[in-house]
């Protein structure tokens, strides 16, 4: 019994663990790459709601010891939540491995392609003649800038503007950071860590794989 409770409990840990691991190597790599990497805000949302969210329901299904119901009701609620929480399809982005800056300037000659005058103020941009505003915000940390379109005719503006800026930083080469060593280690460390919980029951495990595969 022990053996079986042991074996529970890391592989809980591992379903914890595991997806944020992955979230990490996904900022290491998007962070290492030689041109900056730019993602719809919406999949970028779903990302890092998927990575965290064995967080919440692993404490919520055994708080309600696994009935059959549980799993469904837990899975469905974060779903709902994410669909209404979600941003934009086709009017916000995320781009990794990019100053604010940069992110401007890349910002400005797309905007200059589309033949769009434009003012800038504070962290927008403001498209002159239209009720269009581009709006940034940063995060240092994970080497990021966020761009939101606020105004009138989003879906038609963003998709003119997506390919135009997504063409601008192709052009952009960027070397890796240190902060995207750290990622790299960390998703390394996170993705090792549950293994060596499990390495004792390997054989145990083995036998159950085989045993169904019978």
């Amino acid at each position: 019994m022990l053996g079986s409770e042991q074996m529970s409990l890391a592989i809980q840990v591992a379903a914890v663990v595991a997806p944020v691991a992955v979230y990490f190597l996904l900022l290491g790599l998007l962070n290492s790459r030689p041109n900056p990497q730019i993602l719809s805000a919406r999949s970028d949302f779903i990302l890092l709601n998927a990575a965290f969210a064995p967080v919440f329901c692993v404490p919520v299904l055994n708080y309600f010891a696994a009935s059959a119901w549980a799993l469904p009701a837990v899975i469905g609620t974060l779903l709902a939540a994410a669909v209404a929480l979600a941003p934009r399809r086709a009017s916000n982005w995320v781009v990794y491995n990019i100053t604010l800056p940069a992110a401007f300037r890349a910002a400005e000659r797309a905007l200059m392609a589309m033949g769009e005058p434009f003012d800038r103020r504070d962290r927008s941009l403001l498209l002159k003649g239209k009720g269009i505003a581009l709006k940034f915000s940063a995060m240092p940390l994970l080497r990021n800038v966020s761009i939101y379109v606020e105004g009138d005719d989003q879906a038609d503006f963003g998709q003119k503007f997506e390919g135009l800026i997504t063409a601008q930083l192709t052009g952009i080469h960027t070397v890796a950071t240190p902060m995207a060593v750290t990622f790299l280690l960390i998703a390394t460390a996170m993705l090792i860590a549950p293994l060596g919980l499990l390495a004792d029951r390997m054989p145990e495990m083995v036998r159950i794989i085989t045993d169904l595969m019978h």
